[in-house]
C-alpha cells in the first residue's frame, strides 16, 4: 500500500470515528480551525466559523444522528457530511505527512491551497466543491427523503453558491455582500431563522410552508424576496460560474432552465421533478 493510499485509509478510519456522534463531527472541524482557521483573534475559529455554525444547526435539526437511534439521523445529511469530513481531513493528513501527491481529488487540492493560503476565495473553493462532491455522490440517497426535503436540498445549496459568488467579485444581488464572508456571524445568524433553516427532521408541515415559500407571515416574505429576488432569476448563470470556481462541472447537472432539479440519477434533466405548484397536501406529514 502506497503512501496516499495509507493517508486515505486514515481519514475514512477518523471520520468512521465519529460517524455517530454527532459532536464528534463538530469537534474534527472544530480542531480543524483552531489549526487552519486563520482568524483575526487568536483561538477563535477564523474563516470556520460559517461552516461550524452551519454544522450546529445540522446537529440541532437531528440530521447527523444515528439512523438507528431514537430520533434517527438522515442518511442524506449523514452521508454529504461525511465525504465532506473525509475530502477535508485527508488534505489535512496529506499536508501533515510533509508529502505530496499527483491526481488528488479536486476538493482535496482546493482544501490542500487553503491551508496554504487561506482567505475567503480559497475557503469557498475548498468548501463549496466538498458540498457538491458530497452532494454528486448522496445523488441516489436523496430519493429516499419526501419530496419537500429535497427541494430543501437545493435550497440550502444555491445559497451557498450565492454566497460565494460575492467573493468570487460576481454580482447577483447586493444583499449576497452581507453573508458572504465565511468569518461573519451571518450564518449563525441565518441559521437561527427557522423560516431560512427549519430545525425539524422531518420537515413539519410549518417548515414545509417555508421551503415551498408559501409562508406569507413576515419571516415568510423575507425568505421570499431573498429567494426568488436576488437569487432564483440568477440560477443558471449561477451554477455554471460555480462549476468554474469549484472545478466541479457536475453541479450544471443540478439545475435546468433556471429551475433546481437535484437529486439527479432517476431524473436527470426533468424540471418538472419538483411540482410548480407545491402544497403541504401533497403528502402527509406527522
Amino acid at each position: 500500500m502506497n503512501k496516499l493510499e495509507i493517508l486515505k485509509k486514515n481519514a475514512q478510519t477518523i471520520v468512521d470515528g465519529v460517524s455517530n456522534d454527532p459532536e464528534g463531527r463538530y469537534q474534527l472541524r472544530y480542531d480543524f480551525y483552531q489549526k487552519y482557521g486563520d482568524p483575526f483573534v487568536k483561538g477563535r475559529e477564523g474563516l470556520g466559523n460559517s461552516e461550524l455554525a452551519f454544522i450546529k444547526w445540522e446537529i440541532k435539526r437531528g440530521t447527523l444522528n444515528p439512523i438507528d437511534g431514537k430520533q434517527p439521523g438522515s442518511p442524506w445529511w449523514r452521508e454529504v457530511n461525511s465525504y465532506f469530513l473525509y475530502l477535508a481531513t485527508l488534505a489535512q493528513l496529506i499536508k501533515e505527512s510533509g508529502d505530496t501527491f499527483e491526481d488528488l481529488p479536486v476538493p482535496v487540492q482546493f482544501w490542500l491551497d487553503y491551508i496554504e493560503t487561506p482567505n475567503e476565495c480559497s475557503w469557498y473553493r475548498a468548501h463549496n466543491s466538498s458540498i457538491i462532491a458530497g452532494y454528486e455522490i448522496a445523488d441516489t440517497i436523496a430519493f429516499k427523503e419526501n419530496i419537500y426535503e429535497q427541494y430543501f436540498m437545493n435550497i440550502v445549496l444555491y445559497r451557498l453558491l450565492y454566497a460565494q459568488s460575492m467573493v468570487e467579485g460576481v454580482t447577483f444581488g447586493i444583499l449576497g455582500k452581507i453573508f458572504g464572508n465565511p468569518r461573519g456571524c451571518a450564518v449563525s445568524l441565518i441559521t437561527d431563522i427557522e423560516a431560512f433553516y427549519p430545525t425539524h427532521y422531518p420537515l413539519s408541515k410549518e417548515d414545509i410552508k417555508y421551503v415551498t415559500h408559501k409562508a406569507h407571515n413576515f419571516f415568510g416574505l423575507v425568505e421570499i424576496v431573498f429567494d426568488k429576488i436576488f437569487i432564483l432569476p440568477h440560477l443558471d448563470d449561477l451554477y455554471k460560474e460555480a462549476a468554474t470556481w469549484n472545478n466541479s462541472p457536475i453541479v450544471t447537472k443540478f439545475i435546468h432552465n433556471n429551475k433546481p432539479i437535484y437529486p439527479i440519477t432517476e431524473n436527470e434533466l426533468n424540471a418538472s421533478h419538483f411540482n410548480q405548484e407545491f402544497t403541504t397536501k401533497v403528502i402527509d406529514i406527522p
